[in-house]
């Protein structure tokens, strides 16, 4: 019996035992910021069981119930955890502070770590976008990165411009390109951003990516169980960091006369210009809202406008009776407080099977110029299911709504407010008037109330009366299937699709003046739709080969097929004023539809190879087939290869040397054209004004012409020091060669230009990131991030080796400014005609400097004290040069603050009194080449002691050419545009710590300003806009706070 028993208990034993080494421990291994980690290796302690995470950090390994396990992995510190019986280990990697252990996205959606990259990349600190949000999160991102440049325009509805190195990025979002300008992204919803800076970095997106790549990586649940999330953000305008100053002294007119009659010169000056009478007590003058007096009886009529077709149209019976000459501040009067308020929520389950985040957004904007304003909202819904236990299913779900009753037009003519209340409008005109009174009397919907009628609307009239209206609707939807056939292979497969349709719609009334547009009124409407359809599927395997050796493959191919189709149709005048539609048109309407298709199909693949835990090495190749091209020139390869090793792994630093990476890259990569770009077609046209015909293009199509080429080349070095101060250098050297150029040709021909491969270009920059943990104590902690850059991009060889490409000479910088100039002496003195004073222009264009900056900053400032968080950024630029358009205008209309210094003077003596600055020519003789180039000059010269009528003057000489600070600081309009904005200061406290607030784990309130202040060497405008060529809104500034709450 004893016997018995003892076999029966060996035989329970080894079947428990049995039964317990059969169980499966599956979990996921993420970092301090719940990103999954792949490539970790496990193992059970004491035993030769191991295995590696996945590309989500995902593991399974069996392990008896009391065991152990150990999770390594270079760049984070190792751990140990029981498995206690568990069947589900999550575990937590804290990054060893001696490597680089972050885990960051990069092409494709591949998963790596940051120190096996071998090319430059930068994530973007999400606490820009919760805090000071406007309507465009693509603000949030100025002076972040290293290499970005963001132009920030100062209207409502203006989308930011992207460079990235001097190039167009590429926008990603989970993986998939897009085109987007932001309004239909949410902020809200995005979990990382990670900018991939050069061409190797995103050689695996093909064509669209050859210009580095901002991705964007939206949210998902990331902790066990339910968590909801509701957050308001809300900002009003506080005064303006720019505002344009004009001069306040004159008013209306020209040459200090002035008398309204019909606005279009029927009076004195009245159709034109702000060199008028001077605002002085007791001083009368006829005006746009003036009275109307009969002359014969006395009797008068209060008017706004001219009489034009109305029985008062008789100087010889009435008159304008006239009022005081007063000055009015219409722009402060005219753009009222702004408001921007953002509200989302958020709900997020975690579970065994499943994940699910869902948010929605609504954000609202009131436009300081009136009756405007913007609606942006939207939905998302991402998910992820565990449909097995290696099988894994995401999909996603947005829709985002961009919307719109009326925004502001820009650019320059007179559809622009700032165009005529800056700088043609006099501020003798009462703009409330103008407010209040918007039509001529019994001219209701016929012809509106204005102080002009030649050339300028009354601005109430444009912004109430005018409406430009959008509706944009956006629908994303992916779904990624992912399977884990072995630890170390893995199947992905994914379909996405965006669809963007738009309808746009302007209504114009009767009397309404702009260039291209009817004055009889108009309806326009724009119906816009774009489908673009991604699939791609990826192979990707993963093999420890020995604890020296380990390599990654991934394999893939990808489609991508575009649609456009654009509707448009007009009337022709309106019929009856105030009915908006097409069949209210006096004229046949106008109509014009467009269909545009494109396809890529791409096969790709990289190899990852780590040896011996310090070198790491990546090569890619890409091959894609575009639509777009010539059957013999459709298909073109692109390969890159990058090298990445830490030094301090191998190699024993000073102590002081926390680590040290070094590492290089190479790519080349192509491009394809616009669609039907090597194709002719006849268009549809109007000859003679009315003549129906057909027209060819006036370029001649190169049906062979072949993808444009860059070659880059990067290294870079990456350095901690005394774990307080990171630093990193990257230089890159780009060539961008096979240049599609239209080159000018005879027009005897039949045609203006050519389309040709040619010239090259050499880009060499520098980026230098650096962060330092200044002050660390448990009360107070200071952190500063910084990054600068330079590049600079050269014309190094020209098509055909001609001389010049337009202004540009060889090895010269692509960016150069190139200009009308006054001729001047080889001293640099002006030449003035000895008879009218005037200046002459040069017959040649003259360099005056660089366009883009010699090198920008961002500096990020965040501050811990006591529990407030306090964030301080500031970002610029210093260097090159920008010319104003608005600064010319302001002088030629008078406007301008320097414009009043001869004025009084000279109306005075009756003269002109102003002698100008320069020189005249005595003798002697000037010969240049066919460049320009000097060859002889033997001019003498005289001082200049002509008087010029000041008026005069001041709207040629800077007007009508470019005058730059070193030549004339009072004069100019070419300027340095250096400068610094303080772009965000915020304060910060989690109410919750002080408060207990029930089932509340987070109550943040937070309190900031968005723009506050502004350092400039430009006078009068914001050079944070990129180019002043179209007359900007003055620069606001906005203060507002933000409430966040967590469940």
């Amino acid at each position: 019996m004893k016997r018995k028993l003892l076999l029966f208990s060996v035989i329970c034993l080894f079947f428990a035992q049995a039964a317990i080494a059969q169980n499966l421990i599956k979990g996921v291994v993420k970092d301090t910021k719940g990103v999954g980690i792949p490539g970790v290796s496990v193992s059970v302690a004491n035993s030769k069981k191991a295995t590696v995470t996945d590309f989500e950090g995902k593991y399974s390994i069996p392990a008896a119930a009391d065991a152990t396990l150990t999770f390594t992995y270079l760049g984070y510190i190792s751990q140990n955890a029981d498995v206690a019986g568990k069947t589900q280990l999550d575990i937590t990697l804290q990054e060893d502070s001696k490597t680089l252990g972050e885990v960051v996205v990069t092409a494709i959606g591949i998963k790596q770590q940051k120190k096996k990259i071998g090319y430059a990349t930068q994530e973007v600190k999400l606490d820009v976008l919760s805090e000071s949000k406007t309507m465009n999160i693509g603000n949030a991102l100025s002076g972040q990165v290293a290499g970005l440049t963001v132009n920030n325009p100062t209207g409502m509805f203006q989308a930011p411009g992207f460079s990235l190195r001097g190039k167009n990025p590429l926008i990603v979002i989970n993986g998939v390109p897009v085109e987007t300008d932001f309004f239909d992204v949410s902020g809200d919803n995005i979990a990382n951003i990670n900018v991939l800076k050069g061409t190797t970095a995103s050689a695996l997106y093909g064509s669209r990516g050859k210009n580095g790549a901002i991705l964007i990586t939206t949210k998902n649940a990331e902790k066990d169980g339910l968590e909801i999330n509701i957050n308001t953000n809300n900002m009003v305008t506080a005064g303006f960091t720019v505002f344009p100053e004009t001069q306040t002294e004159y008013g209306n007119g020209s040459n200090g006369k002035y008398e309204f009659w019909d606005g279009e010169d029927g009076g004195i000056s009245d159709g034109d210009m702000i060199w008028g009478p001077k605002f002085q007590p007791g001083v009368k003058i006829a005006q746009w809202n003036s009275p109307i007096r009969n002359k014969q009886t006395g009797e008068t009529i209060q008017w706004y406008g001219n009489v034009k077709g109305t029985i008062y149209d008789d100087k010889s019976k009435y008159e304008r009776v006239p009022t005081d000459w007063v000055r009015h501040d219409n722009l402060n009067d005219f753009l009222r407080p702004g408001i921007v308020t953002n509200n989302d929520f958020s709900v997020a389950y975690k579970g065994a099977k499943a994940q699910f985040y869902a948010s929605g957004k609504y954000s609202f904007q009131r436009g300081q110029v009136p009756n405007t304003s913007l609606t942006t909202g939207g939905m998302n819904f991402n998910s992820s299911f565990n449909l097995t236990s290696n099988l894994q299913l995401d999909a996603t779900l947005s829709y985002n709504k961009v919307s719109s009753p009326n925004y502001p037009r820009y650019g320059y003519g007179p559809k622009n407010h700032m165009y005529t209340i800056l700088i043609w409008m006099g501020d003798d005109v009462n703009g409330k008037d103008l407010r209040d009174h918007m039509y001529v009397p019994g001219m209701e919907g016929y012809r509106q109330a204005n102080y002009n009628y030649a050339w300028y609307n009354n601005p109430y009239f444009a912004s109430e009366e005018l409406t430009q209206a959008t509706d944009r609707n956006v629908l994303n939807a992916q779904a990624k299937l992912r399977w884990q056939v072995t630890p170390e292979l893995s199947l992905q497969a994914r379909a996405s699709g965006r669809e963007n349709k738009s309808f746009d719609n302007m209504k114009s009334p009767k009397s309404y003046m702009n260039y291209g547009d009817s004055r009889n009124g108009d309806y326009k409407m724009w119906n816009n739709s774009q489908m673009n359809v991604d699939l791609d599927f990826l192979a990707s395997y993963n093999k420890e080969i020995s604890k020296d050796l380990n390599f990654t493959l991934n394999a893939g191919a990808s489609t991508f097929n575009r649609d456009i189709q654009q509707e448009y149709a007009s009337s022709d005048g309106l019929i009856v004023p105030f009915v908006y539609s097409l069949n209210n048109t006096q004229g046949p309407v106008q109509a014009t539809n467009y269909l545009e298709q494109k396809s890529i199909r791409s096969v790709y693949g990289s190899a990852n190879f780590d040896l011996f835990n310090a070198v790491y090495l990546n090569v890619t190749g890409r091959n894609d087939w575009s639509s777009t091209l010539a059957k013999e020139n459709r298909s073109y390869f692109y390969p890159s290869a990058s090298l990445s090793t830490m030094v301090s792994d191998y190699i024993k630093m000073p102590k002081a040397l926390d680590y040290l990476k070094l590492y290089t890259s190479w790519a080349k990569v192509s491009n394809d054209l616009a669609p039907y770009s090597i194709s002719s077609t006849y268009t549809k046209d109007v000859t003679y004004g009315s003549t129906p015909s057909v027209t060819y293009p006036n370029g001649i199509i190169n049906p062979n012409i072949n993808p444009e080429k860059s070659t880059s080349n990067e290294v870079g070095l990456s350095t901690s020091l005394v774990k307080k101060v990171g630093l990193e250098f990257t230089y890159y050297n780009v060539i961008d060669e096979n240049q599609i150029i239209d080159l000018s040709t005879s027009e005897a021909s039949g045609f203006k230009t050519r389309k040709v491969n040619g010239n090259k270009y050499k880009t060499q920059g520098l980026e230098i990131m650096a962060n330092y943990s200044a002050v660390k104590s448990q009360n107070f902690s200071w952190d500063i991030a910084a990054n600068w850059s330079t590049s600079v991009k050269k014309l190094t060889e020209i098509y055909n080796n001609q001389a010049k490409f337009g202004d540009l000479k060889l090895n010269e910088r692509a960016d150069s400014f190139y200009g009308t100039v006054w001729q001047k002496s080889a001293t640099g003195e002006v030449i003035l005609d000895p008879n009218t004073g005037l200046p002459t222009r040069d017959n040649f264009n003259v360099n005056l400097g660089h366009s883009d900056p010699s090198w920008r900053l961002g500096l990020q400032n965040k501050f811990m004290i006591k529990g407030f968080d306090v964030n301080i950024d500031i970002d610029g630029a210093w260097g090159g040069v920008m010319r104003s358009v608005t600064i010319e205008k302001m002088w030629w209309g008078g406007k301008h603050p320097s414009s009043v210094e001869f004025r009084d003077a000279e109306y005075a003596a009756g003269k002109a009194i102003y002698i100008p600055e320069g020189v005249v020519i005595t003798g002697g003789e000037l010969k240049r080449d066919v460049n320009g180039n000097v060859l002889s000059d033997t001019r003498t010269y005289k001082k200049n002691t002509t008087a010029v009528n000041w008026q005069t003057w001041s709207q040629i000489y800077p007007y009508q050419a470019r005058v730059t600070e070193e030549e004339n600081k009072k004069f100019a309009n070419v300027f340095d545009r250096s400068f610094f904005k303080l772009r965000r200061i915020s304060v910060g406290y989690d109410l919750a710590k002080v408060i207990k607030m029930g089932s509340l784990k987070s109550v943040h309130l937070s309190a900031y300003s968005y723009n506050p202040l502004m350092w400039k060497k430009m006078p009068l405008l914001d050079p944070d806009y990129g180019n002043d060529d179209n007359l900007q809104d003055p620069s606001a500034r906005f203060i507002g706070f933000s409430l966040s709450v967590k469940l």
